[in-house]
């Protein structure tokens, strides 16, 4: 029926435009008014979004420590990008180059440390080691941006946490999160902000994280509900996507510290997980990342252990320059300090 009536509509208009007779007088020109806006939607990048991923720069060469590249992403405004937000621009590197974009290759550094368990996740970081150093040189990409607003998919506030999408059924494999996630220029959800919404109930199924959800020994089924220890991105998950709560213009509203924009510093090792998840997501924010607070570390403003957005697992030490003297699997209600960001 929809097929007729265009159809219809298009039949009409020809003969419309084929009716004769004589023209009217042409009445007196005025002059022209001002420029009206492009009409262009501003999807709240200001470098190339590429399948919704928002990348204000990358480095292929593998010439890049962590904490330099976690400190250039910050003096662009941005932040390493998560496993989530890599994979849609670097799984061709992986599998196949010529089925989809493909814009990073060679193993490169993410905001989680890009730690490769079981080389599971290739699709995401190129091809790191699993439980590499610090030092070790690799590529980068750094992402940012914003979520603009839309009427049409408002989204909600859960947990003082901004969703513009919740699917709780344990069907989808994390390319297809990823792809949810990304058109609605949302990210998956971290681990803090997952944890938060399976607190307040939003999330009762096992769900992908920004970090693919890792489980080890099975100590964080309060974050991700029970996944598997060193998922693999064919499992099927629930999932729920995270808006940026950056503003539209990108601005900081606070003082940046270190140069990353965080809401707050706390650097007193007396909160929990939930507590420290708690209080950034009050803020607008959600916990730092290991790289952000990495440069907050390096900066001198973080000296004890602390949270961060993918719960600061820390193997064989190497993210110890952002997560301070935190252990491998760390418990959830060991008192840490953290950062807060606005991402």
């Amino acid at each position: 029926m929809l097929r007729r009536a265009v159809v219809a509509i298009a039949v009409a208009g020809a003969l419309v435009s084929g009716c004769s007779g004589s023209p009217g007088p042409v009445g007196e020109i005025g002059p022209s008014g001002p420029t009206g806006p492009t009409g262009l939607f501003d999807t709240g990048c200001p470098g190339p979004l590429v399948e919704g991923v928002c990348l204000l720069e990358w480095d292929n060469r593998q010439a890049t420590t962590f904490v330099a590249a976690a400190s250039r992403c910050a003096v662009l405004g941005g932040d390493l990008c998560t496993e989530s937000q890599a994979w849609a621009v670097a799984i061709g590197w992986n599998q196949n180059q010529y089925l989809g974009p493909t814009v990073l290759s060679s193993p490169h550094w993410l905001s989680g440390f890009a730690d490769n368990d079981a080389g599971y996740w290739s699709g995401a970081n190129g091809g790191t080691g699993d439980d590499h150093a610090a030092a070790t040189s690799y590529g980068y990409a750094c992402c940012g941006g914003t979520t603009p607003p839309n009427a049409r998919v408002p989204g909600s506030v859960i947990g003082d946490v901004w969703v513009t999408y919740v699917h709780n059924v344990q069907d989808t494999v994390f390319s297809g999160a990823v792809a949810v996630c990304n058109a609605l220029r949302s990210n998956v959800c971290t681990d803090s902000q997952t944890f938060l919404l399976r607190k307040a109930g939003a999330l009762t199924v096992a769900s992908w994280t920004a970090f693919a959800a890792d489980n080890d020994l099975t100590m964080y089924n309060a974050i991700n509900g029970g996944t598997a220890d060193n998922t693999h991105p064919s499992y099927q998950y629930g999932f729920a996507c995270c808006g940026s709560t950056r503003p539209l213009d990108l601005a900081c509203p606070v003082a940046k510290s270190a140069g990353i924009c965080a809401t707050e510093v706390h650097n007193t090792a007396d909160a929990t997980f939930d507590q420290a998840a708690t209080a950034c997501a009050a803020q607008g924010a959600d916990l730092c990342s290991v790289a952000q607070s990495a440069v907050l570390r390096n900066g001198g403003l973080l000296s004890v252990p602390v949270w961060t957005s993918s719960h600061s697992d820390n193997d064989t030490g190497g993210p110890t320059v952002g997560t301070g003297a935190v252990p491998d699997n760390p418990v959830l209600t060991t008192p840490y300090g953290y950062a807060c960001c606005l991402n």
